[in-house]
């Protein structure tokens, strides 16, 4: 019985040592700095921005919940499950499920700059969820503000090629 209990244990160190390593530098970063990596102009016209932006999230399997194009607000939902096997193993060796997935949400809003230019500012936040205690039902176990260049960059990239898209299709 002890050598199971010691088992448990090892397992939940290191699944801490995993998690606990992989903390992030988002603290380090300057209110400018989130501004500079979640906000890109884009030259085109307001409705055609906030139209590519609906579509590129579509396209990525977001879920819109909410639009508003008088105030340029989309908000926008995207579920990520954990494999069945990490579940089943988290269950197992550790009593309880850590990670039962995650949700993504991303929140956009569309500025008129001018005629030919406006202004798209994204937020995205991915909320994990787990089991507190091995009774408890599914709850937030962890919300991260995400702040990686590479993925606020590839959107507004596919954004700007979809407006193009647009402007080409509308001549």
């Amino acid at each position: 019985m002890k050598k199971n209990t010691y088992f448990k244990s090892i397992v939940i160190l290191m699944i801490l040592v995993i998690f606990g390593g992989c903390t992030s530098s988002t603290s380090k970063l300057s209110p400018m700095q989130k501004r500079h990596i979640t906000t890109k102009t884009i030259e085109a016209e307001y409705e055609n921005v906030y139209r590519a932006t609906l579509t590129i999230l579509q396209d990525q399997g977001y879920i819109v919940k909410n639009t508003d194009m008088a105030s340029g607000l989309i908000v926008a939902n995207a579920d990520r499950k954990s494999s069945t096997t990490s579940q089943v193993m988290q269950s197992l060796f550790a009593g309880r499920i850590y990670n039962k997935g995650s949700e993504v949400e991303i929140t956009c809003m569309v500025n008129k700059i001018n005629n030919e230019n406006s202004e798209l500012r994204m937020n995205i936040r991915e909320v994990q969820y787990g089991q507190s205690s091995a009774w408890g039902g599914s709850s937030k176990q962890n919300v991260n503000q995400v702040y990686d260049e590479k993925v606020y960059q590839n959107l507004f990239n596919e954004i700007s090629i979809e407006v193009k898209r647009r402007e080409a299709l509308n001549k």
